[in-house]
């Protein structure tokens, strides 16, 4: 069946905001706001506002690519496994910049959001896995893409509008893996959010673009990878069974599950002196070490797709925080020491596996000086649906990243009346 930009744009009803569907919203808006303001001073998002100083721009397609690029940089937004994206730094850059285009309500924002969301799964699942595996980085193609919808949403524009802003964000969407370890990777979402706030503008004045550039030869789905057999694909994707992953750690999501079971490891270690770690083993898939298998990291950047040193640091403080990608942490003799004794092991993903499979679990395996060995293996990424953060983690989470506590009560408990009341600290 063939799907053209309008049907999936204007697939998400006004109705669609059920108490679950709200909740599970509001708790991605929190998350990543929490994760915008974290790296609103960020070098990344410092070096956009310096371009701006430099060129004059202004105006919400300037806030959009702050806020992305913020919401991305220290790598503590959420994620999804169906399209590989990280899609809330996007959509939500892209709504909180376009707030003053018309009178909207917390319930508009929630709904554009859950549009610009569930725009990602369809076309995510219709691109398959493989297009994150063939080198693209998924936050600023698809990305671009949801946030397009999401802007369109909220600005109230029918299905065909949202098609055509659809349709205009497949001309500018991209991203590189290539990028990762570098501080263009998160500009890619800030990108993304500018995209979708260009498209949909342009496309509420009236500017036209192709009814279906997805699919035939040339389209959109078909040069991205899309495997011929999954491109139109109507299979109904929803935000209540593909929920966003909630980062408890700020670096990329492949380490997680090393992490998890280095903390685990790291719990029932011998606390005698002479009990030294002498060897640590990682085994884990080789689609998810190649994107997160840098070794000795020299910046911030590369240590965030660490799972070597995101191990060590776990194995030697029992915590990874934002802290621990400083320069004086990476330039740490102890940490350098211990990430040189991880020899990782990587092993190939069952076929037809997508992301985070739970059939390939990572394991790690520690030995100490006195020939003991202590393992733990982990499935189900934290964070994720099988192990989700609850709302007390969320709201602590937003709270350390600088939000203000009585802020967070009041979108949660919905006496927040409006989108600016939220957005009142995101300001770039």
């Amino acid at each position: 069946m063939t799907l053209t930009p309008a049907d999936i744009a204007g697939s998400v009803r006004h109705d669609a905001l059920t108490a679950d569907v709200t909740q599970i919203a509001r708790r991605a808006v929190l998350d990543t706001s929490g994760a915008m303001l974290a790296g609103l001073h960020s070098a990344q998002a410092d070096s956009v506002r310096h371009m701006a100083g430099l060129t004059g721009a202004q105006g919400a397609v300037q806030t959009a690519l702050v806020l992305g690029t913020a919401a991305h940089a220290l790598d503590f937004d959420d994620y999804e496994d169906v399209g590989s994206t990280h899609p809330s730094a996007p959509i939500l850059a892209a709504l909180f910049a376009s707030l003053g285009a018309r009178p909207v309500t917390i319930g508009d924002l929630l709904l554009a959001y859950v549009a610009g969301y569930e725009t990602i799964l369809l076309l995510g699942d219709m691109l398959s896995h493989a297009h994150y595996l063939k080198g693209w980085h998924a936050t600023g193609t698809l990305g671009a893409l949801g946030a397009a919808v999401a802007v369109a949403r909220l600005l109230d524009l029918p299905a065909e509008g949202m098609g055509q802003a659809l349709s205009i964000a497949t001309s500018q969407a991209s991203g590189l893996k290539r990028q990762f370890g570098t501080g263009m990777k998160a500009v890619h979402a800030g990108m993304a959010a500018q995209t979708g706030v260009l498209a949909a503008h342009l496309a509420a004045s009236g500017l036209t673009a192709a009814v279906n550039p997805l699919e035939g030869h040339a389209g959109w789905a078909t040069l991205m990878g899309a495997p011929k057999d999954r491109a139109g694909s109507d299979r109904p994707l929803t935000i209540r069974d593909h929920p966003p992953y909630a980062k408890p750690w700020p670096c990329c999501g492949y380490t997680h599950r090393s992490i998890e079971a280095a903390l685990n490891i790291q719990a029932r270690l011998p606390r005698s002196p002479s009990a030294r770690i002498v060897a640590i083993r990682l085994d884990m898939p080789d689609a998810y070490l190649d994107v997160a298998g840098f070794r000795a990291p020299r910046t911030e950047a590369e240590a965030r797709f660490s799972t070597s040193y995101c191990v060590a640091t776990a194995l030697l403080t029992g915590a990874l925080g934002p802290e621990d990608f400083h320069p004086a942490a990476l330039s740490d003799p102890a940490r350098l020491a211990m990430e040189a004794r991880v020899t990782a092991q990587p092993y190939p993903l069952p076929k037809g596996a997508g992301d985070m499979c739970v059939d390939a679990p990572d394991r790690v395996e520690v030995t100490l000086s006195d020939g003991t060995v202590l393992s733990d293996s982990v499935a189900h990424v934290k964070g994720g649906p099988d192990a989700p953060l609850s709302d007390r983690d969320i709201l602590d989470k937003f709270i350390a990243c600088g939000g203000r506590p009585e802020e967070a009560h009041a979108f949660n408990t919905g006496s927040l009346q409006s989108p600016f009341q939220l957005f009142t600290g995101l300001q770039p």
